[in-house]
């Protein structure tokens, strides 16, 4: 077991669910619960009207969001919230929340930065998942070199730079891979002493399941986590797969890996614990009936 250490509150794919962000930053006031918050992604609404694509999310980060987080700075001003960006999330809307002085949040979109709450650790982001048949494609990548996707929007839309603007899959073939991303965020870092949120979970586990049995995770973040062998990962993406497989962590060699599943009926965070002597980390599910 790991000795007492820092803990890790973790939630992802919360959507603008905004019961879901109120439950997990209850959590958080409470000191004995949490050292740091992290956040995995799809952190906004989906934008059903696509006559207000990007105004949708730029609304509900600026009027619901901000006032959470700058409402948990002012209680606990020491409690660091980490988080990336969803394939469900604009880019052009998350780079405004970088702006947002008056909350603790950090972005983590390819970057390592310290973990403020474990000295001589980092905590480090990639929010970019393989390709998606769905039309949002500002964090879609391809997963490797050689990889091609199983099937296609039939239109890709971006809006980094801030317009919205229809692509294809060329344009994001010459953005650099899953892969490419991850082996620039190690350097960055020394990963046995680095927490990694990606969004798109490991394939071939329990934590990339969707229905019909079917894997669908990024053999990138696989490979990434095999060969650098980080004492925690955490994910998201994939709502269904702690429904289907009955978990919500998988031990890769020495990682263990996290998806606790989407937080839209109620919340469903994870409390990671680190031992920061062992380089190890303990994971329990903390669950809110819908």
């Amino acid at each position: 077991m790991a000795g007492p250490g820092p803990r890790l509150l973790f939630a992802s794919d919360l959507h603008g669910a905004t019961r879901a962000y109120a439950a997990l930053f209850a959590l958080a006031r409470q000191r004995e619960a949490c050292d740091a918050v992290v956040l995995g992604g799809d952190l906004l609404p989906h934008p059903h009207d696509r006559a207000r694509l990007v105004e949708t999310q730029a609304e509900y980060a600026q009027d619901v969001l901000r006032p959470m987080l700058a409402a948990l700075a002012t209680d606990r001003p020491d409690l660091p919230v980490y988080a990336i960006p969803g394939n469900d999330d604009w880019a052009t809307v998350i780079a405004a929340l970088a702006g947002w002085s008056d909350t603790t949040l950090s972005l983590l979109v390819g970057r390592a930065v310290p973990l403020a709450c474990a000295p001589g650790w980092w905590i480090a982001g990639c929010p970019y998942v393989p390709v998606t048949p769905f039309f949002m494609s500002d964090f879609d990548r391809l997963d490797h070199e050689g990889w091609a996707p199983a099937a296609l929007p039939p239109a890709l839309v971006l809006t980094e730079g801030g317009a919205v603007q229809v692509a294809d899959i060329e344009a994001l073939a010459t953005r650099p891979t899953v892969a490419a991303e991850l082996a620039a965020l190690a350097a960055q870092s020394d990963p046995a002493r680095t927490v990694y949120v990606t969004h798109s979970p490991p394939a071939r586990t329990n934590l990339d399941v969707m229905r019909g049995g079917i894997h669908i995770g990024s053999e990138a973040v696989r490979a990434f986590i095999e060969a650098h062998r980080p004492p925690l990962t955490l994910h998201g993406h994939i709502h269904e797969s702690p429904h289907l497989t009955g978990a919500v962590q998988e031990r890769l060699g020495a990682t263990v890996s996290v998806n606790a599943g989407a937080s839209l009926g109620g919340l469903r965070a994870v409390e990671a614990r680190l031992d920061l002597e062992a380089g190890t980390a303990t994971v329990r599910p903390l669950f809110e009936a819908p």
